[in-house]
C-alpha cells in the first residue's frame, strides 16, 4: 500500500506544479546596500533628478546606493495559458550582481507616510528612464512617498558603466534572467534597510513599471510574486496583451485572479489596441484606459529632456523631436489618482473605482468624436472640454521609434473653439464642471483639479 501510495504521488506531484499555481520557493540571500558617495564619477545619478527637479525647495533628497546579491533565475514549469496562472521552479542560483537604486524620499522622516514606490526602470531607448516617476513625482512629494527607481535589465547597467564608469565601475547584471530576482530583492532590501528611507521602515511596498517594463512586470506577477511575495501591489503601466519571455517566449496573458495583492492595469490610447483582448476588471484587478492619451506624452518628456541634456544618453543629449506637437493630455493626473487608490488599496482598503473602456470597434479602432477624440474610457476635463484633438501615435522625429509613442496634439480651429466657447467664462464654466465631474469620479485628485481649473481660468480661450 505504502509503495503503491508512493508511485501515485511521483505520478501526480509533477501534474500538480504545472497546473497554475506557482509553488513558493527560498528567497536568496539577502542583498546588500552601499551609498554611492554623491561626487562620485560626473558627480550625479544618471537618469536622476539632480539639477532637473528642486527637490530640496520640496523638501526632499536623491540619494544613490549599490544593491548587491546573489540572483536566482527561473523557468518555466508546465503550460502557461492566458489566465496568468503561471508556475515556475529555480533554475539557477548563486548568480551575482550589483546593481543600483535611486531613492527619492522625505529629508524629514516624519513626512515619510509608509509608502514605497519602486520602480523597474524602462531601457526600451537604451538606457534607464523612470517613466511613472515623471508622471507622478508631484503626486509622489505632496504625499510623502518615498521612490525607488532599480536599474534591472542588462542595458540599463551597460549603459551606466559607459557613460559614468567612474561611478558605476562595479555595477555588473550579467542578463535579463536575473532582472525578476533582482527587483525581488529591491524590494526586500527596502524593507531590511532603513538608511535608505532616513530610517524608517515602510508600511506598503508597491512596484511599478512602463511599457516594456510593464511586459515584464506582467510575468513578475504572474510567476514570481507567488513565489517571492515580494510587493504589496502592482502599477502595471502602459502594457501590451503580450507579457516577457522567461521560458518559451512571450504570450497573451491577463493577471492572474489569485495573486493576492492588487494590480492597477493603466492604459492610454495607445495601449489599448495593443491590449484589448487581456481587459479585465476583477476583486484584484482594476484597468482603466485614459482617452485621449499616448504612450508616452509631452509632460513626461519634458523631464526626460531635462534629463538627457545633462547625461547625453541618448542624440547627444539633443531634446527629442517629432513631426507634430507630442501628445500633451494631462495623463498624469489620472495616474496620480490610480497610485493614490492603489495604495489605499493595498493596505486593505476599498477598491479603486471601475472606469468604462475606451470605445473600440472590434477591439481595433477607437471610436472618435466630431473633433477626432476618443469616446469613452476615464473621462479628464482637458479632453471633455477640449481645445485641441488628442491622439495616439506621432511621426518622424530624431529618435527611431519614439514619436510611433508620444502621440500628437492638433489645436482645433479658433472658428471650432468660439463655437464650442463663445466666451471665456463660458470655457471656465464648462472646464470646471468637468474636473468636477472627474474628481466625483476618482479620476482626478483634489490638488490636481485645482490646477486644472487655474489653467483654464488662465488660458486664452477663445482666442482674443
Amino acid at each position: 500500500m505504502r509503495r503503491a501510495l508512493l508511485v501515485l504521488l511521483t505520478v501526480l506531484l509533477p501534474l500538480i506544479l504545472t497546473t497554475g499555481t506557482a509553488q513558493a520557493a527560498p528567497s536568496a540571500a539577502a542583498p546588500t546596500v552601499a551609498a554611492v558617495p554623491a561626487d562620485a564619477g560626473r558627480g550625479w545619478p544618471v537618469s536622476g533628478a539632480q539639477g532637473v527637479l528642486d527637490l530640496a525647495a520640496r523638501g526632499y533628497v536623491e540619494e544613490e546606493y549599490l544593491l548587491s546579491g546573489q540572483a536566482d533565475t527561473f523557468d518555466q514549469v508546465g503550460l502557461w495559458t492566458e489566465d496568468g496562472r503561471w508556475a515556475t521552479r529555480v533554475a539557477t542560483t548563486g548568480n551575482p550582481y550589483t546593481t543600483r537604486m535611486v531613492v527619492v524620499r522625505p529629508r524629514d522622516a516624519a513626512r515619510f507616510n509608509g509608502t514605497v514606490v519602486v520602480e523597474w526602470l524602462n531601457v526600451s531607448f537604451g538606457v534607464d528612464i523612470p517613466v511613472d516617476f515623471s508622471q507622478s513625482y508631484e503626486h509622489f512629494i505632496r504625499e510623502g512617498y518615498a521612490y525607488v527607481g532599480v536599474t534591472t535589465q542588462k542595458a540599463g547597467a551597460d549603459k551606466l558603466k559607459s557613460l559614468d564608469p567612474a561611478r558605476y565601475a562595479a555595477v555588473n547584471l550579467s542578463g535579463d534572467a536575473l532582472s525578476y530576482d533582482v527587483f525581488s530583492q529591491a524590494a526586500q532590501a527596502v524593507r531590511a534597510n532603513p538608511q535608505l528611507l532616513g530610517g524608517r521602515t515602510p508600511t506598503v511596498v508597491l512596484g511599478t513599471g512602463h511599457s516594456q517594463s510593464a511586459l515584464r512586470l506582467t510575468t513578475y506577477a504572474n510567476a514570481i510574486q507567488p513565489v517571492r511575495r515580494s510587493y504589496d501591489g502592482f502599477m502595471i503601466h502602459g502594457r501590451a496583451a503580450l507579457a516577457a519571455p522567461i521560458g518559451d517566449g512571450p504570450l497573451s496573458a491577463k493577471i492572474r485572479t489569485d495573486l493576492g495583492v492588487p494590480v492597477f492595469v493603466l492604459q492610454s490610447e495607445t495601449d489599448v489596441i495593443a491590449s484589448a483582448s487581456v481587459r479585465q476588471n476583477t476583486a484584484q484587478v482594476r484597468t482603466w484606459e485614459v482617452a485621449g492619451t499616448a504612450h508616452a506624452d509631452q509632460y513626461g518628456l519634458n523631464l526626460y529632456n531635462a534629463a538627457n541634456a545633462r547625461d547625453k544618453s541618448i542624440n547627444d543629449g539633443a531634446p527629442t523631436t517629432c513631426d507634430k506637437p507630442v501628445n500633451s493630455m494631462t495623463f498624469r493626473y489620472a495616474e496620480n489618482a490610480a497610485f493614490r487608490y492603489l495604495d489605499r488599496w493595498a493596505r486593505g482598503g476599498a477598491a479603486p473605482p471601475t472606469a468604462a473602456p475606451i470605445s473600440m470597434l472590434l477591439n481595433l479602432i477607437i471610436l472618435r468624436d466630431g473633433d477626432q477624440n476618443a469616446l469613452g474610457g476615464v473621462r479628464l476635463p482637458d479632453l471633455d472640454v477640449p481645445v485641441a484633438s488628442y491622439s495616439p501615435n506621432n511621426s518622424g522625429g530624431n529618435v527611431p521609434g519614439a514619436c510611433l509613442l508620444l502621440g500628437t496634439t492638433t489645436p482645433l480651429t479658433p472658428d471650432r473653439i468660439r463655437q464650442l466657447y463663445p466666451d471665456h467664462a463660458t470655457y471656465v464654466a464648462k472646464f470646471t464642471a468637468a474636473a468636477d465631474r472627474a474628481l466625483r469620479s476618482g479620476y482626478l485628485l483634489q490638488p490636481d483639479r485645482d490646477e486644472a481649473v487655474a489653467r483654464a481660468e488662465a488660458a486664452p480661450v477663445p482666442v482674443p
